[in-house]
């Protein structure tokens, strides 16, 4: 009687283990990195949200990554050109991505998730001259590649200010507002406003130099109204400017007198 039930176990236990499934291995699915839309260069994002903005921040070398759909991505010199690539998981948190220009050698794509820092590694013998350490951007909307940039900008300067009265000025206690979406309250009579941060394609203001901003209005869009800005600590200072370019040239302005000074309200 005890052989029969011996006999009898190891059968039930044979038929389990034929017809247990076998495992599928997961795939990995990098999510800590493309859940991420938009990514900027490391040194140029901290640049950009430092406590005080350089003058000069035009003059760093800025370069972005989009994910623009499950397996390409375009990546850009800040509003100056655009490339694409395409790319494929290869391991939690790595992506192997192929980038246009590479004679079909893939980089390799990093997450330190302790850091933050996505580091690409270029194969050997390519000339990858542009960045290499990325950081996540949230909110920045990368339907339209034109304004990503743009779009960083206005969350650096987003906010409410309070306008900081000149000597005999009556005081003024209106806000002014930057919203993310390029509207603005109380810096004058415009729709929308557009910091560019770094980019040719947006002119420059010389002698000396400092970050540039556009004040729009609709229906006016060719004729934006040219300022400079800069930033220190919570105060935001905004020069009128004129243009002094050739036509036919890339703008280029020098500032004039001290539009006004406002301090961020935190």
């Amino acid at each position: 009687m005890k052989s029969h039930v011996k006999i009898f176990l190891l059968a039930a236990v044979f038929t389990a283990c034929k017809n247990t499934p076998a495992s599928v291995p997961v795939a990995p699915d990098a999510s800590a990195i493309l859940n991420h839309k938009y990514w900027v260069s490391k040194p140029f994002n901290e640049a950009l949200f430092a406590n005080n903005i350089v003058d000069t921040l035009s003059n760093l070398i800025c370069s972005e990554l989009v994910f623009t759909a499950k397996d390409s991505l375009l990546y850009t010199s800040c509003l100056s050109d655009a490339g694409i690539g395409t790319f494929k998981v290869s391991a939690a948190n790595t992506l192997e991505i192929m980038f246009d220009g590479f004679d079909g050698k893939a980089s390799t794509a990093t997450l330190d998730e302790k850091t933050g820092v996505l580091h690409i590694v270029h194969p050997a013998g390519t000339d990858a001259a542009w960045p290499i350490d990325f950081v996540a951007q949230d909110g920045i909307p990368v339907h339209n590649i034109d304004n990503v940039t743009i779009a960083l900008g206005r969350k650096r300067l987003a906010g409410n200010y309070t306008y900081m009265t000149k000597k005999g000025e009556m005081a003024n206690t209106s806000f002014s507002e930057f919203h993310l979406d390029g509207s603005q309250i109380n810096f004058g009579d415009f729709d929308t406003y557009e910091p560019w941060p770094t980019g040719i394609g947006g002119g420059s203001i010389q002698n000396p130099q400092l970050n540039l901003m556009y004040f729009i209005q609709k229906g006016k869009e060719s004729e934006p109204t040219a300022v400079a800005w800069q930033v220190h600590g919570d105060t935001l200072r905004l020069w009128d400017t004129k243009n002094i370019s050739q036509d036919g040239d890339m703008p280029e302005y020098k500032i004039k007198a001290l539009r006004g000074a406002y301090l961020k309200v935190r």
